[in-house]
């Protein structure tokens, strides 16, 4: 996973105006925020290199849950059986 710098995690909050419910919440976002921040980069090497066709970035959504981002996306889910 990508090490993320107190200064690099304080200065996409400010980017995107992120605040959190406590200290739990924080701690999760910024792991997902590394996490997607190392796919980023993994991703743009493969550019660099030509293996794909596009560059990726870090946006207001590097911090969200898979589940944040299936409902964003339209992602419908089943019910659960009882």
């Amino acid at each position: 996973m990508a090490d993320i710098s107190d200064q690099e995690w304080n200065d996409f909050k400010t980017k995107f105006n992120k605040t959190y419910a406590d200290e739990a919440e924080e701690k999760l976002r910024r792991e997902i925020f590394g996490k997607t921040k190392n796919r980023v980069e993994e991703h743009n090497k493969k550019f660099e290199k030509g293996e794909v066709s596009y560059s990726m970035g870090i946006n207001h959504l590097a911090d969200a849950t898979q589940e944040e981002m299936s409902a964003r996306c339209g992602k419908r889910v089943a019910p659960t059986a009882v």
